[in-house]
C-alpha cells in the first residue's frame, strides 16, 4: 500500500512523519504547510532513517523537530530530490548482488587456499 513520508513546516518547528492520506493529515496539522513528501510502499526503514539524521534536533515525545535552513533544505531534498526514491536502496541487488557474492566467494576461497592450506601441504611434501 502507498504511504507518504511528509516534512510540514508549523512556525518554527517541522513535522517528519507517515501517513497512509496525505490530504487528511494535512488538514489534521493545520495551519502547518506542506513542505515535501515522498510517496513509497515501504516507508518504515525510510522514515527510521530520515528520523535517525535529526534526533537531536527532535522535541521529546513528538513527531515535532527544530530544523536549521539547513537541515530543511537537506530533509527536502532527501524526499523529493533527484532519485530520491533510491537514495535508501541497497547499492546491489539482484543479479549484480550474486555476482558480487560469487566473485568473493571465489577470491575468500583462493586466499585460504594460499595462505593457509598450501604452507601445511608443502611442510609434508
Amino acid at each position: 500500500m502507498t504511504s507518504y513520508i511528509y516534512l510540514i513546516q508549523n512556525g518554527d518547528l517541522f513535522n517528519i512523519g507517515l501517513t497512509n492520506n496525505l490530504e487528511r493529515t494535512r488538514i489534521d496539522l493545520r495551519p502547518g504547510e506542506l513542505i515535501a513528501f515522498l510517496t513509497t510502499d515501504k516507508p518504515e526503514p525510510v522514515i527510521r532513517n530520515i528520523r535517525k539524521l535529526y534526533i537531536d534536533n527532535r522535541l521529546p515525545g513528538s513527531d515535532y523537530y527544530r530544523l536549521a535552513n539547513s537541515q530543511v533544505k537537506e530533509c527536502t531534498s532527501l524526499l523529493e530530490g533527484d532519485d530520491s526514491n533510491n537514495y535508501f536502496q541497497p547499492f546491489l541487488r539482484g543479479t549484480g548482488l550474486f555476482v558480487f557474492f560469487m566473485i568473493s566467494w571465489i577470491l575468500i576461497t583462493y586466499f585460504i587456499i594460499e595462505v593457509a592450506v598450501n604452507p601445511i601441504i608443502a611442510r609434508f611434501s
